[in-house]
């Protein structure tokens, strides 16, 4: 992973010119959500000089991001919302890095497109009505389509862990829809963004409530479960977690705080793993014969 600079890169493929359509087709629908339109494209304000780096290849997953940020839930998708979406998958489950690799000039396009797959399928079986009553565990291992094979979400989590062994910070998008779990990305992940785009995902994570808690009393601190699934950290405490500060940081305040209190190898701290709501990110409903979503409910671990 590189910042992109301009040099040696191709700045798009047929394959992102491709999704484009579909994505133009997105916008183009009237009434995708309650609210006022927003840019079909939710990435954040970049530099002049990382303008190259937003190539246009995903705007259907960015925009399906951006109606759920702007509603908290996935009713906010029309049914002709969702045959777009179902477009954008169809392209992802008959192109991609196998098929056509001379479309995935690097290995960060790849990891870009393997990412994108993982949050889109997970937002897609959320939406399943043969999933209605299934847990994540069941979402996690029910079969999917990608680049002309038939994987899992788990296997595909797995494959991104073995392509980045390094680079822990992608685990942070491949939350398989746990409520308690890391925030869905503010958009598609990029292959010549994807740097800043894993920086920007971290902060939002080390932010969010109950991703990290410190009790100055009982010099403890917590930390998400959910970092168990992150690769590429040290195996015990207290030097996870103290890699984990660098990786994922908390508020300026907070770590300040941590490093004050437990010293700056957590050596005056018991490091313990937080509660978490293992329950559905996503549970469907019904109303007046409509599929819709809302937040789900329980706490099963799976």
């Amino acid at each position: 992973m590189r910042t992109p600079d301009g040099t040696g890169r191709r700045p798009g493929s047929h394959f992102g010119r491709r999704l484009t359509l579909c994505a133009a087709a997105f916008g183009a629908v009237a009434g995708c959500s309650p609210q006022s339109p927003r840019p079909l494209v939710s990435l954040p304000v970049a530099a002049q000089a990382w303008a190259p780096a937003l190539a246009a290849t995903h705007e259907p997953l960015s925009a399906a991001l951006a109606a759920i940020a702007d509603s908290g839930t996935e009713s906010a998708w029309h049914r002709r919302c969702d045959d777009v979406f179902r477009d954008y998958l169809a392209t992802l489950s008959r192109n991609g890095p196998f098929s056509r690799p001379e479309l995935f000039p690097s290995g960060d396009d790849v990891l870009a497109y393997l990412v994108d797959a993982h949050v889109a399928w997970t937002l897609a079986l959320a939406r399943s009505s043969d999933l209605g009553g299934a847990g994540v565990a069941e979402l996690r291992d029910a079969p999917i389509s990608l680049d002309g094979r038939t994987t899992s979400l788990r296997a595909l989590a797995g494959e991104i862990a073995w392509r980045a062994p390094w680079e822990p910070r992608l685990a942070l998008f491949l939350n398989p829809g746990w409520r308690g779990g890391p925030p869905l990305p503010s958009s598609a992940l990029e292959g010549r963004a994807i740097d800043w785009q894993l920086t920007l995902q971290a902060e939002r994570c080390g932010k969010a409530v109950g991703f990290w808690t410190l009790d100055t009393t009982r010099k403890q601190l917590s930390v998400s479960p959910y970092t168990e699934l992150m690769w590429g950290l040290p195996a015990t405490q207290p030097a996870r977690a103290r890699r984990l500060l660098d990786v994922v940081p908390p508020p300026q305040r907070l770590l300040d705080a941590v490093l004050t209190t437990c010293g700056t190898a957590l050596q005056r701290c018991t490091v313990v793993l937080a509660p978490m709501d293992f329950g559905r990110l996503f549970m469907p409903e019904k109303t007046n014969g409509e599929q819709r979503y809302a937040h789900g409910s329980g706490n099963r671990r799976s």
